[in-house]
């Protein structure tokens, strides 16, 4: 069996044609179901999950850096007695 140039030629363009419409057809489906209810609200729950989950990063940071304050604080308390315990046992001497 013989496959001729024309033939040939006809296979590939009615590929390519084929496939330019599947491509298409492809978007306009996604498109479709980008803009129906349940994909902006999929599309807005995943948005406000990333948002939720960077907060809470940012309150973990904030604890963390708040719990090491209290502990520079708590060590300089023990270390040195502030200016206010002094005028404190001043007044009440």
């Amino acid at each position: 069996m013989e496959i001729h140039v024309l033939d040939f030629f006809l296979g590939v363009a009615a590929g390519f044609v084929l496939g330019l419409a599947g491509v298409w057809l492809a978007g306009r489906v996604r498109a479709w179901l980008g803009r129906s209810e349940v994909g902006r609200l999929t599309k807005e729950n995943r948005e406000l999950k990333r948002r939720l989950a960077d907060k809470d990063r940012h309150v973990g940071r904030m604890m963390q850096e708040a719990e090491r304050l209290a502990e520079k604080l708590a060590q300089y308390k023990a270390v040195a007695p502030s200016q206010g315990d002094e005028e404190a046992r001043r007044k009440t001497a």
